[in-house]
């Protein structure tokens, strides 16, 4: 606590920012069994000995047809149990969600911050392609890698994808932040998009989204790392020890304060890091 009074979050300076016509009736087809074949399998007969046609209750879906076809449950290729839909794709995704996600890279002994069940939780406000991967990549953790911001950066700065940072307080309070873009130095110049997000869990968990009153999601320099901004403060600010930090309500993700009360000032509520796990998602 006396280590944040004595070393307070920087204040924000501008930064660069990245008719129609009806149809004649169709004339009335008169089954005409054949022989040696039952009335149920009968072919019928259309005008002028056009040819075979079709059962009556096998009839395709035109205006000309009686009745509409109806595929067989049991036909090659149709699966009933899936869930289909009419917008372009195969099959709802919701299904591929329930199957959850698996937290790999992270060692038996590794203290933990998220586990499965808070990210399966969060996964399903991730942007679409990011909730198709099954699994989640440890790329950073505090206990793991070592107290290091150097080495945050240096171990998520390949990662092809978004990343998850989860954090928790000395109080046992985890919180954290969604970043599409995954998490970079971005030496004096905010980064990130409107799918971005800050979390919190309490009593369930809570998602602050992008309020779109700012664009400052992310600024990640040598000596902090912070998300969210704007009228003096930050949505979530941690130094470069990596042990001190603080939450505030801020206007790019209104939300409130992400760590459990402890002491305020001038609205930046601080706390002490005792976790940190960065998670690599990625759908390649």
């Amino acid at each position: 606590m006396s280590s944040f009074l004595a070393r307070s979050p920087p204040s924000q300076a501008p930064t660069h920012h990245p008719s129609t016509t009806s149809l004649p009736h169709p004339a009335a087809r008169s089954p005409s069994p054949a022989i040696g074949i039952p009335p149920h399998h009968a072919a019928t007969i259309g005008p002028a000995g056009l040819g075979l046609g079709l059962d009556a209750g096998i009839t395709h879906g035109s205006p000309f047809a009686a009745h509409t076809f109806v595929p067989p449950s049991g036909a090659p290729g149709f699966a009933g149990d899936r869930a289909w839909n009419t917008r372009g794709f195969e099959f709802d995704a919701r299904g591929v969600e329930k199957r959850g996600v698996k937290l790999v890279g992270r060692k038996e002994a590794t203290e933990a911050v998220l586990s499965e069940a808070a990210a399966n939780e969060i996964r399903p406000y991730l942007p679409a392609l990011a909730r198709l991967p099954k699994t989640w990549s440890l790329l950073y953790s505090l206990d793991q890698h070592g107290i290091s911001l150097q080495t945050l950066y240096s171990r998520c700065e390949n990662h092809l994808g978004g990343a998850l940072v989860a954090i928790k307080d000395s109080s046992g309070a985890v919180f954290g932040v969604w970043m599409g873009e995954g998490i970079r130095m971005s030496r004096g110049s905010y980064y990130g998009s409107g799918e971005s997000f800050l979390f919190k869990f309490s009593d369930k968990l809570h998602v602050f989204k992008w309020t779109g009153k700012n664009d400052y999601v992310a600024l990640c320099e040598p000596e902090y790392i912070s998300f969210g901004g704007g009228d003096g403060h930050y949505g979530l600010y941690l130094d470069d020890t990596l042990f001190d930090g603080s939450s505030a309500r801020c206007p790019t993700f209104g939300n409130e304060p992400l760590c459990a009360p402890g002491p305020n000032k001038s609205g930046n509520v601080s706390f002490e890091c005792v976790g940190l796990e960065v998670w690599g998602v990625s759908s390649s």
